[in-house]
């Protein structure tokens, strides 16, 4: 027990000094281009293969906003919110049916400055968080229970606060319906342009 609180206290004597500096923060407003987004079910009653894949068509539109706190020079943490537009599948059986996704994540961004005229710095960026998945078809609209969210990219920041990023990212839930229960994933490889509102 002492040794586990004597840790304890080591880790956050060792942190500390971290989030004492007084680090970068920032807003990003961002508007979101799906290039390839594809909603698949799953359903525990029925054999592999018998689930269901729809693909949005181009481009599935997503609006978000994030907040971001720099701990030092190269390393970013915050949180955000992504608000993905409905967008129509493809044609199934006659219908096109309408998919929406909403996700909320925290998020962490190791960052490289350049010395450039024009790119201020290029970074990674990873998220995890919960996402709602929508579908309107039949004049029915269901949504799944909500799931995880995970998703990963790189971007660059373009004349200080000009923003190009490129996210691959999964939404998942669970499904119930007609006494069959499943799961259901949205992924989507997503452009975002956005600009960056230092505070």
């Amino acid at each position: 027990m002492k040794k586990s609180l004597l840790a304890l206290i080591l880790a956050v004597a060792l942190v500390a000094p971290v989030f004492a500096q007084k680090g970068d923060k920032s807003i990003n407003a961002k508007l979101g281009l799906g290039v390839n987004n594809d909603l698949s079910t799953s359903y525990d009653d029925m054999p592999d293969g018998m689930g269901m894949s729809i693909k949005t068509e181009i481009p599935a539109i997503s609006l978000g906003a994030e907040f971001f706190y720099g701990l030092m020079d190269n390393l970013s943490v915050g949180a955000g919110i992504s608000y993905g537009l409905k967008a129509n599948a493809k044609e199934i059986e006659g219908e096109k049916p309408e998919i929406g996704v909403t996700n909320f994540y925290v998020a962490v961004k190791p960052e490289a400055k350049i010395e450039s005229d024009i790119f201020t710095s290029i970074y990674l960026i990873g998220q995890i968080g919960g996402s709602s998945v929508s579908m309107e078809a039949a004049g029915e609209s269901r949504t799944a229970d909500m799931g995880i969210y995970l998703g990963f990219g790189a971007g660059t920041i373009i004349k200080d606060n000009f923003i190009v990023e490129l996210l691959i990212s999964s939404s998942n839930g669970s499904v119930s319906e007609d006494g069959m229960s499943g799961d259901i994933q949205y992924t989507a490889t997503t452009i975002n342009i956005g600009y960056k509102f230092a505070l």
